[in-house]
């Protein structure tokens, strides 16, 4: 981790901002390389934070529930329920 002014450091506790720290030397890094403007970078950095937050609540729903396995449809065994359509199949085969 790169040395972050503590007034940074302090601002994005305050905004609940803090899991920018997690990617911010690489973005720091790629705006200094050119490959980020202004605007993008602070684009970037929001999408970052947004995605750690969508990540953590889903961690966080996925706890609470207290599943015993955690299942995807991948690999559900549809033939064992016939009546059952696959994800994008229609349910009206009448048509």
């Amino acid at each position: 981790m790169s040395v972050v002014e503590p007034a940074l450091l302090s601002c994005l506790r305050t905004l609940k901002l803090s899991g920018m720290l997690e990617t911010l030397d690489a973005r720091l890094a790629q705006a200094r390389a050119g490959e980020l403007g202004h605007l993008e970078f602070l684009q970037v950095l929001c999408h970052d934070e947004i995605t750690r937050r969508e990540t953590v609540a889903m961690s966080r729903r996925l706890r609470r529930a207290r599943f015993e396995q955690q299942l995807t449809l991948e690999g559900f065994n549809f033939a064992a329920s016939p009546k059952l359509n696959r994800p994008g199949e229609s349910g009206d085969s009448s048509s």
